[in-house]
């Protein structure tokens, strides 16, 4: 039998993605997941900007607002000392609502072309499994667990087990994507390695996941997204009666045992006299913070959790996995399709190793704002020096830099400049088309986003519209490569995107950029598909 293009192990969010995205590159793909349902877990809360805009791309971005939480409201991000003392300080955070009227009014690319969602992934999986059911090109196989599997230079031949019969299945694939989260058994079977640092002080954690309409209790501090008491955190998951506590323990072995009663628990922990109408779930966890020693294996390429791990401060987890997919599944999909090169394999790590390593340490950041400011309380610091510690070093969920500003700046498949390199900084996004980066969306007539001029390929973006573009148009056709030309005729767009001609990658960052034509075309084109 022929080898199907791509498996993709794990059918959580990040698998789900991967294969969505080698759907609209054309590529089928087998997508197995051991579960035969998607997860109970609350694991995320937070889509962010940069994600949205992968998933409009792909077709899905109104349907995972819908399943979440209502446009109308805010993120407000409450610090206190617990729900039966008193509040230090909020962080105001807009709604998704605000944030469109934000893109419509501040129009100098400095705004992503979707709104950052907040959703569970318990309400996100069934979004994107519906996708996936309905996708030809996807087939999704519940109920089927990874074991092992070898490769040669050509194939992957996979070794899977149904977990009800436990017959042997054997999958012979051209590529594997490893999406099956931090214990990945794909990860284990390429004998790749780890590297990463527990948390001081934070040895360990206890979750309820329960319902409760007791709102004045809840808010009595006010409204919230977050509420950080320290000892423990609340999530609002729905603002109607879903809530999620992580109380944080004290000790490394707090948790071993797990409450008899957690409902009773988390009332004595927050000692308040909560309404809880029905405790969904529980389970006990430990914070740490993880990365691959390498993102790939020959054919096989991990994703997501099972090539970092991260807290959740900040929620970059899964939102740096949709990423990895995004990335692999082009590259991939380039090379099932005959016109990308060797090189987009070898550029996969180069590209998204640092990524994840650096939103890893952005997420031990933030992290160690709840540390510090803990200590200082313990430590009888005033509750307003705390407040004013707090205030002065924000940035989670805030920092664009992190979501919007990544590039590429190693890559392989990036033709870079000799010029200096524009601005970065964490905390804010900088509108520039520096080659390896994301481009600024800008609004066009009508309203619309620069970004729904991009093909599911390689675009090519023409505000001079002259016959410059020609030459590289003649050499992606020469060599195969699909490329589609946009001419737009903005001129405040044209300010913001700082060149008459940008050529962007399926992912929508930059591979190459100038005022003329260049030089030699060909050489332009076999360096952004790997060939060079």
């Amino acid at each position: 039998m022929d080898p199907v293009p791509v498996l993709i192990v794990g059918a959580g969010p990040v698998g789900m993605v991967a294969a969505l995205a080698l759907a609209r590159q054309g590529v089928p793909s087998v997508l197995v997941d051991q579960a035969f349902e998607t997860s109970v877990h609350p694991k995320l809360d937070f889509v962010n900007a940069r994600s949205m805009e992968f998933f409009r791309q792909l077709g899905v971005a109104d349907d995972i607002r819908a399943a979440g939480v209502a446009p109308e409201h805010r993120a407000d991000v409450i610090w206190s000392t617990g729900l039966a003392a008193e509040p230090i300080t909020t962080w105001r955070l807009p709604s998704v609502a605000e944030q469109w009227r934000r893109i419509a009014e501040q129009d100098d690319g400095t705004q992503p072309a979707e709104p950052g969602q907040r959703i569970s992934q318990i309400d996100l999986e069934p979004v994107l499994r519906a996708h996936c059911q309905r996708n030809l090109l996807v087939d999704l196989r519940s109920g089927v667990r990874f074991d092992s599997l070898t490769q040669d230079a050509d194939t992957v031949t996979s070794h899977l087990v149904d977990v009800l019969t436990d017959d042997r299945i054997q999958v012979r694939s051209r590529y594997v994507l490893g999406c099956d989260g931090a214990s990945s058994q794909v990860r284990e079977a390429v004998g790749i390695g780890e590297e990463g640092f527990d948390v001081p002080g934070l040895p360990g954690a206890f979750m309820v996941h329960f319902k409760s309409r007791d709102l004045e209790t809840l808010h009595r501090h006010g409204r919230f997204w977050h509420y950080f008491a320290f000892r423990y955190i609340i999530i609002a998951q729905d603002e109607v009666d879903t809530w999620t506590a992580h109380v944080n323990g004290m000790a490394p072995d707090e948790f071993d045992v797990p409450p008899a009663d957690p409902a009773a628990f988390l009332l004595d922990t927050m000692r308040v006299d909560l309404k809880i109408d029905k405790v969904l779930l529980t389970s006990r966890w430990r914070p740490g913070f993880t990365i691959a020693d390498r993102y790939r294996a020959g054919r096989v390429l991990l994703a997501g959790d099972s090539a970092h791990r991260m807290f959740p401060t900040g929620a970059y987890g899964m939102n740096t996995g949709i990423g990895d997919a995004i990335d692999a599944a082009w590259k991939v999909a380039a090379l099932v399709k005959g016109f990308g090169g060797a090189g987009l394999l070898d550029s996969y790590e180069v590209e998204r190793r640092p990524v994840g390593l650096r939103n890893m340490h952005t997420s031990h950041r933030h992290l160690g704002v709840h540390l510090e400011a803990g200590g200082m309380l313990r430590g009888g610091a005033p509750v307003e020096d705390v407040g004013a510690f707090i205030d002065a070093s924000r940035g989670e969920n805030e920092y664009r830099g992190i979501e919007l500003g990544y590039r590429h700046g190693d890559s392989p498949v990036i033709c870079h400049e000799d010029a200096p390199e524009p601005v970065w900084t964490p905390h804010a996004y900088t509108p520039t088309t520096w080659p390896g980066g994301r481009p600024p969306s800008v609004l066009l007539d009508g309203g619309r986003s620069i970004y729904d001029r991009f093909a599911a390929s390689f675009t090519l973006v023409d505000f001079a519209g002259d016959g410059r573009a020609t030459p590289l148009l003649e050499a992606a056709a020469a060599q195969g490569v699909p490329l589609r030309h946009t001419v737009v005729a903005d001129a405040r767009a044209r300010r913001v995107w700082e060149r008459d001609l940008v050529l962007l990658r399926p992912d929508h960052h930059v591979a190459w950029r100038a005022n003329t034509a260049p030089p030699d075309p060909a050489a332009v084109v076999r360096r952004v598909r790997g060939a060079a």
